[in-house]
This record gives structure tokens, sequence and C-alpha cells, in this order.
């Protein structure tokens, strides 16, 4: 059996390459919408627009986040807790 050639060889995984890519682009196009017209996750279709929309979807985004925050900090606070709890004493070391 006969090596192939090394400029075969990547004349080949080029062609191939470029026969997958334009697949995948023609793929895409047929499929729908370009992705770019999709709205984003935080300006979803049911918030409102207008002057002011923006801030006030952060407001409550932050509003949210702090929320969270507390419960994890109170969450944590208990599970320090129950570790201090449950912690065998320190041993003193024996003095020589």
């Amino acid at each position: 059996m006969k090596l192939m050639n090394r400029d075969t060889y990547i004349s080949i995984m080029l062609t191939l390459t470029a026969c997958l890519l334009t697949a995948d682009l023609w793929a895409r196009a047929v499929a729908g919408p370009p992705l770019l017209a999709t709205p984003a996750a935080a300006q979803g279709s049911s918030t409102p627009r207008g002057v002011g929309s923006t801030a006030a979807r952060a407001f409550e985004q932050r509003r949210e986040m702090v929320s969270l925050l507390k419960d994890i900090k109170v969450e944590l606070k208990g599970v320090r807790a129950d570790l201090k709890a449950a912690a065998p004493p320190a041993e003193k070391k024996p003095s020589s």
C-alpha cells in the first residue's frame, strides 16, 4: 500500500473541513431566523419597553440577587454552627 503524500492529506482535510462548514452554514440558514434576531435572556419578551424599563428590570434583578445572597448567608451560618457543634474539642498537647 502506498503512503499518502503530505500535501494530498492536507488538501483532503481542508476540503473536508470546508464541505462540513458549508453544510453547517446551509443548515443554519434554512433552519430559521438568525441567532442574533432572538432576544437575550435578560430581555424577555414580557419585559415592557420604553424609557426606564431597563433600569426597572435591573433593579428587580438586583433585589432578587440580594435576597438570594441573604438566604445563602443564613444557610452558611447554620452550616458553620453545625460544624462547630460537631467538631471534637481541641486536645492540649502534654507539656514536656
